[in-house]
């Protein structure tokens, strides 16, 4: 008879299911038609150029690190960008969860990888096992868990990365025509958001640091306005 290797469903990856429902269905955090009234001439202005940020497709005033969305048709508030894999934008209202998620995808796959170990070195002994369907499962199964798994590493690293420093993927890539404009005018860049790593984490994970890797979705602040390092050395607080 063969032997089947029973593993009861990790925490992880129930919690990744549940997230990824949650991320398709929740709204990433658009920006509400009321917004243009109350912010003309107060802080929609972008702080680079000192331009008023007005959106042609939306014909509305929208805020900092506010992009429009082509597939979405609307503004978003603190785009990262848009995930064609679920249809949805990630932005200020859903990063926190859109991470999670990620963060246990990856945990999910390390310990699918983890058992399919286990199993290659029980069942090699059992020279039934080796042979035809078993063999084929374990090819497939490692020709699929392995690249996945370096993909979503590399994906949770890197959004890691702007968690640190406070970007997102947008500002990121703006950021590196902005260094480049800045060193040919002799002068030197630096991320106006950025509030040092431990604030930049608490800013988009929350102030607990026991729930930093609990799937919860509450964001932190409004979307409209965000600290800057100006607002840092001043003792500003919003």
């Amino acid at each position: 008879m063969y032997r089947t290797l029973r593993t009861p469903i990790p925490l992880c990856m129930r919690s990744s299911a549940r997230l990824w429902r949650r991320y398709i269905l929740m709204s990433h955090g658009f920006l509400s038609f009321a917004y243009s009234s109350i912010t003309i001439g107060t802080f929609s202005f972008d702080i680079e150029g000192g331009d008023l940020r007005y959106c042609q497709k939306c014909a509305l005033h929208k805020p900092p690190r506010a992009h429009h969305c082509r597939v979405c048709n609307r503004c978003v508030l603190r785009m990262d960008h848009h995930c064609v894999w679920l249809n949805n934008c990630v932005g200020h209202a859903n990063y926190k969860t859109f991470f999670i998620f990620i963060v246990y995808a990856v945990v999910s796959c390390i310990y699918s990888l983890v058992l399919l170990c286990g199993s290659l070195t029980v069942d090699m002994t059992d020279e039934e096992q080796n042979e035809g369907f078993f063999r084929a499962a374990y090819v497939i199964s490692g020709l699929l868990l392995v690249p996945l798994t370096l993909a979503l590493t590399i994906f949770m690293f890197w959004h890691v990365y702007l968690i640190l420093q406070y970007k997102t993927t947008i500002e990121y890539h703006e950021g590196v025509r902005a260094m480049w404009l800045a060193e040919k005018g002799g002068y030197l860049y630096s991320h106006p958001y950025d509030l040092g790593a431990y604030e930049n984490m608490i800013s988009v994970l929350g102030p607990n640091i026991f729930c930093w890797v609990c799937p919860t979705s509450e964001q932190i602040g409004s979307g409209l306005r965000f600290r800057t390092g100006v607002d840092k050395l001043a003792g500003t607080s919003f």
